[in-house]
């Protein structure tokens, strides 16, 4: 799906801007969709959002934080749901020294990882998954992503300010 496609929808569409960014948020965050779907989308579509005027910023970031947070604990979930047959799975038991090392790193820095992940775009959908393999509690994990999320969102305000101004 293009940019232009997008931009194309929105012109006709400009109800649903909230609805993308939330889309996109999530997308990007989501163990099965985040590995293909870059930052640079919801970046974008931000950045529109903005010159156009069509949110505020408060909006489209809260918005993106919002389905940001719902993409990491659905991550979670699933590497709670299918990590341990995963693990199991004769695939990875030939692998099972390196996964113990990831698994006593996810252990003993877990809240801290989610922290770290949320702003590296190439392991933010893997991070969530692999903590919900390991022990850590939702609770815990929930806290340390909405934080996360949260610095996230300001980041992503920075930046949207900073480079929409650009091109406007």
């Amino acid at each position: 799906m293009s940019f232009e496609k997008i931009q194309l929808f929105l012109e006709t569409n400009p109800e649903y801007g909230w609805v993308l960014v939330f889309f996109f948020g999530f997308m990007e965050s989501m163990i099965i969709t985040g590995s293909f779907m870059p930052s640079a989308v919801l970046f974008s579509l931000c950045i529109y959002l903005y010159n156009i005027e069509l949110l505020t910023l408060p909006w489209i970031c809260g918005i993106a934080l919002l389905g940001s947070h719902v993409g990491d604990v659905c991550g979670f979930l699933v590497g709670k749901s299918i990590g341990p047959r995963l693990l199991s799975s004769k695939f990875m038991q030939k692998r099972q020294k390196p996964i113990n090392k990831t698994q006593e790193f996810l252990e003993r820095f877990g809240p801290y990882t989610v922290l770290v992940g949320r702003f590296i775009p190439a392991i933010r959908p893997l991070v969530p998954f692999l903590l919900g393999i390991t022990d850590l509690r939702l609770k815990r994990f929930y806290v340390a992503d909405v934080i996360a999320c949260t610095l996230w969102a300001i980041a992503l305000a920075l930046l949207v300010v900073s480079v929409g101004s650009i091109f406007k």
